[in-house]
């Protein structure tokens, strides 16, 4: 007894509590048996998640007229031609694209999303919305896609971006993600070929007009450089975005959530802390 009353204040601490669990062992026990139990079952009832990931580089050229400069820049400018645009800035505006949600929203309409998003308003056998007045939106599809299924996340340092789908059908969460990259690479080769060839058709009329030599030579090097970006927008296999590694199916067993362990060990630690509470409170039942 002297020995203990030798002992610092934090060392008795530490000793009765011991002693409080070591009375309790039982009741600690079950707690966390059942916690754990009911956390496996709930592990084991949710609805497994897969990701499937395409690799990519956005494209890092730009428009190629750089190299004409300040003599050209006024009448680029005319044309509706950006002069001396960097790669990174065209690599952020692919991006930003592919995250937008006027793409978003047209790639849920193009493949018929919002029955997938929100399937348990959707009447499957009669192919119609349970409650149409209050059927969901598209802009509540666009969130929900934004925000719970794709993923863009870019490495600034190398440049290349992982664009990610996260779906309950292993194969659909594949076709998306490559359907996504695929689609809009699509999108804006088909706005940069129409601005192109805009450019060109300004410039054909400018060049009829002008009769001044140096003038005509300066629209026909513009000219000669649209051309050359046109014919690149139309061959190129990949305009926006190279893909490195395309999106496979997950194995069945690679899970992206639940993650069961966690939740186990979660539901473990919250039957202990479950057991102390049980345990005071039935010391201070008998203590009174």
């Amino acid at each position: 007894m002297s020995d203990l009353n030798n002992l610092p204040r934090n060392d008795i601490s530490v000793i009765t509590m011991l002693r409080f669990v070591g009375r309790n062992i039982a009741i600690l026990a079950v707690c966390v048996l059942f916690f754990a139990a009911a956390a496996t079952l709930l592990a084991l009832n949710l609805k497994p998640m897969y990701r499937a990931e395409v690799v990519v580089s956005p494209a890092d050229s730009a428009s190629g007229l750089g190299a004409l400069g300040g003599q050209l820049g006024g009448l680029a400018s005319l044309a509706g031609i950006t002069l001396g645009q960097g790669g990174g800035k065209k690599s952020d505006e692919a991006l930003e694209y592919l995250r937008s949600r006027i793409f978003t929203a047209a790639f849920i309409q193009r493949h018929g999303l919002m029955p997938e998003l929100f399937p348990g308003k959707w009447d499957a056998t009669h192919s119609q919305w349970r409650d149409p007045p209050n059927a969901p939106t598209l802009a509540e599809g666009v969130s929900k896609f934004s925000k719970k299924v794709r993923q863009v996340a870019e490495d600034r340092r190398t440049g290349i971006v992982r664009v990610s789908v996260i779906w309950s059908d292993r194969v659909a969460a594949a076709q998306w993600a490559n359907w996504l990259v695929a689609e809009a690479d699509q999108a804006l080769r088909d706005k940069a070929v129409a601005e192109l060839s805009r450019s060109i058709e300004y410039l054909k009329a400018e060049s009829a007009r002008t009769s001044t030599v140096e003038v005509g030579s300066a629209i026909s090097k513009v000219m000669e450089t649209e051309l050359k970006n046109a014919m690149v927008a139309r061959t190129r296999d990949a305009y926006a975005f190279q893909v490195l590694d395309p999106a496979i199916a997950p194995d069945p067993k690679d899970k992206d959530s639940p993650n069961t362990p966690l939740i186990v060990v979660m539901g473990a630690i919250l039957g202990f802390i479950v057991g102390l509470i049980v345990a005071a409170l039935r010391r201070r039942r008998g203590r009174r």
